[in-house]
């Protein structure tokens, strides 16, 4: 067990250095605390743990940590422990770790360096085995696990005999007549989770019916998550049954049902591992739900930890599984309901042309509400960004459109208003107080030219810089930057600032860098290099015109800006053209890169790599240069169209506070006020609480458009742009010469 000498000796400093840096006594250099802070993490070094070994100072405090409260099992259970250590001398310390590894290991830390008697925990993180061996096992605390158990860790563990539980309902589900069954649990790594797994596949094969894992939903433990994929996943098929490992699961799931139209039990039965309560109104109608005992279990986990303290030198770790008392109870399941078809015939049919974004496809999955409030079918035609463009232009030539509404680009509304495809809709963007009032006023702008309205913004965000802060923050990591830079390693305030943290994070420059590239260029699409390149622009002074408004990429400040980018470009996987925005994410989420320069929009990707972890693994900040690109979609009205007023009561519709949540929820980054007021979202999503900061100083991406006998669509442009820029990379030009190109070629369109 490291001890405050250990420390110093290694750190090379005295112990009361070692003092002041823990308890921020005086003050210490940047280089030594950063060199104890390393130390202490090398050594495992929990401060006060020694302290263990002293009677005088044995702890009369019971550490309990909890992921949250909100599931109704966690309160019955930590109500049962509330109740137990009210009879004892002991007094609790309840924590919650809101499903953040981090926060959870900060948390256990704390309570070990308090001498805490021992701990009651149910962790977001059983499968770091590796941090309970060295923190609680190795300090010989004695812990109860609840739920959720690291293998292979001689400790105690409680948890609801799910195997069974799930076996039986889903035996009885089949002995009903149901074919047509899933399994809705959190992460399959967990136990609980698993049983219910065994349970649900083993009660299928024993009753003669296939089983495949495409039965089975994994999620994260939160009614946010189970919404989603329930929206995503289940709403347009659903099953004759669901069965919830969770409370919280069932909710999201019904949230879902009940935006869709899908009646339960009529349409969908749903059942969930649920807590024994007189009190049938803790539970939403019609749904059914088991009956654990967590109210014991929660007195149990007291009454063994308590023995293992008194008996420490011959007590057997226990391991126990609770009963559910559904097993073998009479279980009302209603009849099995015909497969599900939705008996709706519209009368209308609204169609949208429009490219596939996270925010669109939220919205498409939340549009059957409007669906059925209207008596309409909204149909979404995705196609790439090129053919989008192209697409509007060609159906607006027709004398009657296949399209009602358009999506376009910030970018695009200078050409499209030129051209006169775009309904001007002025009139109902400024009569009804609605849209003022909720739409966020940067978004707002966007759809105005020439002081006229040619769109409805549905899209929203920023360009802003995602980092890995679970890797800036590290000690060790902090220190070898420290020694190379002699500066501390921050997210970057500058274009030269962002190269030098991007080099050494590359492997290929920096051996001992835990990531591969330091970050991706997302190079695609033309359009999303462009923005790559403009933002690098400005910062250094340049742009696309000069001060008089003419076009003019041949200068000194743009030199810099282009060499800038590709000196980017060498610690990148793929250089300046192939990556997209989904390969970037994952490569970011999944710990290939440390840096990602990209959109609100899709922070959302994220998710999906870290189990919902962002909160500890990724921080944000302005980009580097503090001038960042103003993005943002816009629904159009198609000039053929006849359903203008159809149309305006859908845009309505799309302000309310209601969908806004629903959208923001679905991964959306919505242009409506109420999701950057609600903290839940907030929590969800943290970046946006850097948007407003963003829009402030955002900068509009302005293309020359007209010559004399057409207008020149801004894919041209950017394409252009694009082509040189490669031939730089390539070096089969100079970063000047390739600017004079760019040059020539832009005015060449005009002529």
């Amino acid at each position: 067990m490291a001890t405050l000498k250990d420390v110093a000796e290694r750190a090379g400093v005295s112990i009361a250095t070692v003092s002041n840096c823990l308890n921020n006594t005086k003050s210490v250099k940047p280089a030594t605390r950063t060199r104890i802070m390393s130390v202490i993490e090398e050594l495992n070094y929990i401060p006060n743990a020694s302290a263990r070994n002293l009677k005088s100072e044995t702890s009369r405090e019971i550490g309990v940590v909890f992921p949250d409260i909100d599931d109704s099992c966690h309160s019955d259970i930590l109500k049962g422990i509330i109740s137990r250590a009210e009879s004892m001398d002991y007094s609790l310390n309840i924590s919650f770790s809101y499903h953040t590894p981090k926060l959870e290991r900060k948390i256990i830390d704390q309570l070990i360096g308090r001498n805490v008697a021992g701990l009651i925990l149910i962790s977001c993180q059983p499968d770091n085995v590796e941090y309970f061996q060295n923190s609680i096992i190795r300090h010989n605390v004695p812990a109860v696990f609840l739920e959720h158990f690291p293998d292979s860790i001689d400790a105690n563990f409680l948890a609801f005999d799910n195997y069974n539980s799930c076996y039986y309902l889903t035996k009885k589900l089949i002995e009903n007549g149901y074919t047509n069954i899933k399994l809705m649990i959190g992460h399959s790594e967990f136990f609980t989770e698993r049983e219910c797994l065994r349970g649900f596949s083993d009660a299928h094969d024993d009753l003669g019916l296939d089983f495949s894992m495409n039965q089975m939903i994994e999620t994260r433990f939160t009614t946010e998550s189970a919404f989603r994929k329930a929206m995503f996943n289940i709403v347009e098929e659903p099953p004759q049954a669901i069965i919830t490992s969770s409370y919280p699961l069932a909710k999201g799931i019904i949230e879902a049902f009940n935006l869709c139209s899908i009646k339960v039990p009529k349409d969908t039965c749903i059942i969930t591992l649920g807590e024994e309560s007189w009190n049938e109104s803790n539970y939403l109608p019609n749904l059914i739900h088991t009956s654990r005992t967590a109210h014991t279990m929660g007195i149990r986990s007291i009454d063994v930890l308590m023995k293992n303290l008194h008996e420490p030198a011959f007590f057997e770790k226990e391991f126990m599984l609770f009963k559910d008392n559904v097993i073998g109870s009479h279980l009302n399941i209603p009849k099995a309901p015909v497969p599900y078809h939705s008996v709706r015939t519209p009368k209308r049919t609204l169609r949208i042309i429009a490219t596939s974004m996270p925010t669109i496809l939220s919205l498409h999955a939340v549009s059957r509400e409007f669906e059925r409030q209207h008596e309409v079918k909204i149909e979404f035609d995705f196609v790439s960004y090129r053919e989008l463009i192209e697409t509007i232009v060609s159906d607006s030539k027709r004398e009657k459109g296949r399209y009602d509404i358009y999506m376009f680009d910030v970018s695009w509304l200078t050409y499209l208003a030129n051209l006169d495809v775009l309904t001007d809709i002025t009139e109902l963007m400024t009569s009804n107080e609605l849209f003022s009032k909720h739409l966020v006023p940067k978004n707002l702008a966007n759809a105005c030219y020439k002081g006229r309205f040619y769109g409805f913004p549905i899209v929203g965000g920023s360009h802003i810089l995602f980092y890995r802060k679970d890797l800036f923050e590290q000690p060790t990591i902090q220190h070898q930057f420290e020694s190379l830079y002699n500066m501390p390693l921050r997210p970057p305030k500058t274009w030269k600032e962002f190269n030098g943290i991007a080099q050494f994070f590359t492997k290929k420059y920096n051996p001992y860098s835990p990531t591969l590239y330091g970050t991706s260029i997302i190079g695609s699409v033309n359009e999303e290099f462009a923005l790559e390149l403009q933002i690098r622009l400005w910062s250094f002074g340049g742009g696309l015109f000069d001060s008089s408004g003419r076009l003019k990429l041949d200068t000194p400040q743009n030199v810099k800006a282009l060499q800038s980018l590709l000196d980017t470009a060498m610690y990148t996987e793929n250089g300046i053209s192939d990556t997209s925005i989904n390969s970037s994410f994952y490569d970011f989420g999944s710990g290939r890169t440390a840096m990602l320069l990209s959109f609100t929009e899709y922070g959302t990707l994220i998710n999906d790599c870290l189990h919902g972890d962002i909160i500890t693994k990724i921080d944000y900040s302005m980009v580097p240069g503090q001038t960042p690109a103003n993005v943002g979609w816009h629904m159009g009205i198609s000039r053929t169209t006849r359903h203008t007023e159809l149309i305006a009561n859908y845009f309505k519709w799309i302000c309310q506070k209601q969908t806004s949540y629903y959208m923001t929820t679905l991964n959306g980054q919505s242009t409506v006020l109420h999701p950057y007021e609600n903290q839940e979202i907030l929590r969800l999503y943290p970046w946006m609480k850097l948007n407003t900061k963003c829009f402030e100083k955002a900068r509009n991406r302005i293309y020359p458009y007209q010559s004399a006998e057409r207008i020149i669509p801004p894919y041209e442009i950017e394409t252009i742009l694009q082509d040189v820029c490669q031939k730089a990379y390539r070096k089969e030009l100079t970063v000047q010469d390739a600017l004079r190109q760019a040059e020539k070629r832009i005015q060449a369109l005009f002529k």
